[in-house]
């Protein structure tokens, strides 16, 4: 009992190192090496319906640099707001203060509830009654 025990561990622990090094990477696959692709590359000439030498200047050369983009002068100009903002913000408000407690946070909940003063009568025909049934 105690040699099957040990024959059997040690033939786990063959197929366990033999599994670990079945991925190995530094093993030459010439099947996967990148190098060995043969690209080909097709010259294609392409046919547009016309002579395009008609329609550019004479001695038009495509790989020389007509215009200099660094001769252009940019204007640097600050633009300032020019709005008083003092009078729209309440009293000793600093944007840069850092809050000192969660409570001196304010915000607006979704689920507050609005309450809008409205006057139907001034909307509504005289005689409107809400209340109507109209599917009679």
């Amino acid at each position: 009992m105690n040699r099957k025990t040990i024959l059997l561990g040690f033939i786990a622990g063959l197929l366990f190192v033999n599994g670990m090094f079945a991925n190995d990477p530094r093993i030459e696959n010439d099947d996967l090496d990148l190098n060995t692709i043969e690209y080909v590359e097709d010259d294609i000439d392409f046919d547009l319906g016309f002579n395009t030498a008609d329609y550019l200047p004479e001695d038009f050369d495509p790989n020389q640099v007509y215009f200099n983009i660094n001769s252009i002068d940019y204007i640097k100009e600050e633009w300032v707001l020019q709005i008083d903002t003092k009078k729209y913000l309440p009293k000793g408000f600093d944007p840069y203060a850092y809050p000192s407690d969660v409570e001196s946070i304010n915000y607006i909940d979704e689920n507050d509830a609005f309450e809008f003063n409205l006057d139907s009568t001034s909307i509504f025909v005289n005689g409107f009654n809400s209340n109507t049934n109209l599917s009679k």
